[in-house]
């Protein structure tokens, strides 16, 4: 059974509702963020029907804004995709997962979770792997190239030392 909130998207989407009730969006904040995470789950899974690997690379305001959801992402989340994936999908994603990285995500501290979650998590490499694999192409194969370019001025091995500062030694 779908829920109001979803009933009243779905009456936007048709065009049988202009637009969201006025103040849909700002009366109770626990009813917002319930409200908005049925609502982007729904439109992931039943609007578009797109699975995990389309979310990660298709996923933007653009997407949003296109099917109705300006509102929403500007006023609950202040213009962030993945503060809105996140909400509909706790802990399912990481910002570098998704093509639209958060601006000003990258930093060292953000760069070093990235690089462990590649090699240890997503890879399951080695030590001795990685240090026989290492190259910026694993990085950009594996969405990470803004963060090299940015950063490491395409230098995996200083990506590598600066999530594992013990692994060159």
């Amino acid at each position: 059974m779908k829920s109001d909130s979803v009933q009243i998207y779905e009456d936007v989407l048709k065009q049988t509702l202009k637009r969201f009730p006025r103040d849909f969006w700002v009366n109770d904040e626990n009813m917002n963020y319930k409200a908005s995470a049925e609502i982007t789950r729904y439109l992931i899974e039943e609007v578009l029907k797109w699975d995990d690997e389309k979310v990660k690379s298709d996923i933007s305001c653009k997407v949003f804004f296109d099917h109705k959801l300006k509102g929403m992402l500007c006023t609950l989340f202040g213009d962030s995709v993945f503060a809105a994936i996140d909400n509909a999908y706790p802990g399912k994603y990481n910002e570098w997962e998704l093509a639209c990285t958060p601006r000003n995500f990258w930093n060292i501290e953000n760069a070093k979770k990235a690089t462990i979650w590649l090699f240890k998590e997503k890879l399951q490499w080695s030590d001795e792997k990685i240090k026989e694999n290492i190259s910026r192409k694993i990085f950009v194969e594996n969405g990470l190239d803004t963060m090299m370019h940015v950063l490491f001025k395409n230098n995996a091995r200083a990506a590598i030392s600066n999530a594992f500062p013990d692994l060159f030694r």
